[in-house]
């Protein structure tokens, strides 16, 4: 079961009931106090190592903020983690709109290939 961070909260940089729900044009310039955009201000944003250090061997999602290079982020903001690929990239489905997430396997290419083998 995949542990899921909800970002339309404060915590997260949410400002008003309508951020990141479809209809509304939520992205990297939108303004309108979205998670996507108020992530940094809130400080919900963090190194990757940080994250990565604390949840070894999980398939982590990340939103990657406006200005990160979404294929190799140096910070991000953790919105799921888990056992599993799919049950991961569902659960970050669930919680994000527009935003560019980044899902990968937190671990070794070895630990990666015995997941592979039993997934």
């Amino acid at each position: 079961m995949p542990v899921v961070i909800r970002l339309t909260t404060a915590d997260h940089g949410g400002t008003t009931m309508s951020c990141g729900t479809p209809g509304n044009d939520c992205g990297p310039d939108c303004g309108c106090g979205c998670p996507y955009t108020g992530m940094n201000e809130r400080g919900a944003v963090e190194d990757v190592y940080a994250i990565e250090s604390r949840y070894p061997g999980k398939w982590l999602a990340l939103v990657i903020p406006p200005g990160e290079d979404e294929y190799h982020p140096e910070r991000g903001m953790l919105v799921a983690y888990g056992d599993g690929e799919d049950e991961v990239f569902d659960a970050a489905n669930r919680v994000t709109f527009n935003q560019v997430v980044h899902v990968y396997f937190n671990g070794s290419f070895v630990d990666y290939m015995a997941w592979a083998d039993h997934a």
